[in-house]
Order: structure tokens, then C-alpha cells, then sequence
């Protein structure tokens, strides 16, 4: 078993001002609640928009699950994950942004699934909560990165 690894946060300068650090984490043994894990699961805590979670290395298919969300300080309504292609020295490309609502209700998951992806590097980014691109804090208590769909 690996350690936990925590992941990269762009924005960094504008997360210390609005109140301390994002934390995301990632180990490769899937929960009893989780769907069919290919790939790693892990938590976010205060995530702002912006932020980027680790790299894992795909082709063809995504799938990305946040279980229990809650917005800090605010309402709990939405986020917008965006799937990225993570390409070296040149800009990374967007494979579309999906919004998850389902998460904020109970024990209930949202999920979205990206479809043609090119070999290489991938990661999801938080794009918006609750409407807004600044301002909000996102904490999930499950996500999960499943690239197989054979589940």
C-alpha cells in the first residue's frame, strides 16, 4: 500500500488569503461504497475554484464520483468538474465540464464521465461552486477516479 498523496493547488497565493490551504488526498483501496475503482480515491477539503486534482494517466474513458459535498460557509447547491488533459509545454486541453448537485443531498453521488480521451495524463479541476468561480470552499468527503468502463 503507498501513502497518501496530496495534491497540487494552483492558485496558492489567493487560497492563503481567503483562509488556509486546500487539501486533497488520494490512497488505491476503494471504500465499501465505492463504485468499481480502476484508478484511486481520495477526499477534498476546502477546495477553492481553481483547484487541480492529482495526475493519473488514462486513455479512452473517465469517470469521476464525489460523494457527501458541502459548500463552507455557504449554501450547499453545485460544482462544475472540468476533465483535463494534462499536456506538457503546451496548454492543457478541456474535455468539458460537468455539474454535480446529487452530492449535496445525504449520502447521494454525483458523477460525470468523459468519453474519446487521448493517452496521457489526466486531471479534474473544481470550476465553479454554487454559480461562482471565486469566492467558495468545497469539501467532498469521497471522490473516487474510475477509468475503466467495464463497471
Amino acid at each position: 500500500m503507498t501513502k497518501a498523496r496530496t495534491a497540487a493547488v494552483s492558485g496558492i497565493a489567493a487560497a492563503s488569503l481567503l483562509g488556509g490551504m486546500p487539501t486533497a488526498t488520494a490512497a488505491p483501496q476503494p471504500g465499501a461504497d465505492a463504485p468499481q475503482l480502476r484508478n484511486w480515491q481520495g477526499h477534498l477539503g476546502g477546495a477553492l475554484t481553481g483547484f487541480q486534482s492529482r495526475r493519473w494517466q488514462d486513455k479512452g474513458y473517465s469517470q469521476v464520483w464525489f460523494k457527501k459535498c458541502r459548500v463552507l460557509g455557504a449554501r450547499d447547491i453545485s460544482t462544475h468538474v472540468q476533465l483535463r488533459w494534462d499536456r506538457s509545454f503546451r496548454p492543457d486541453k478541456s474535455w468539458g465540464t460537468k455539474k454535480f448537485s446529487r452530492c449535496f443531498h445525504g449520502n447521494r453521488k454525483s458523477n460525470g464521465q468523459w468519453h474519446g480521451l487521448s493517452n496521457g495524463k489526466h486531471f479534474f479541476q473544481i470550476k465553479k461552486i454554487n454559480g461562482r468561480d471565486y469566492g467558495n470552499k468545497l469539501s467532498v468527503r469521497k471522490v473516487y477516479v474510475d477509468t475503466s468502463k467495464h463497471d
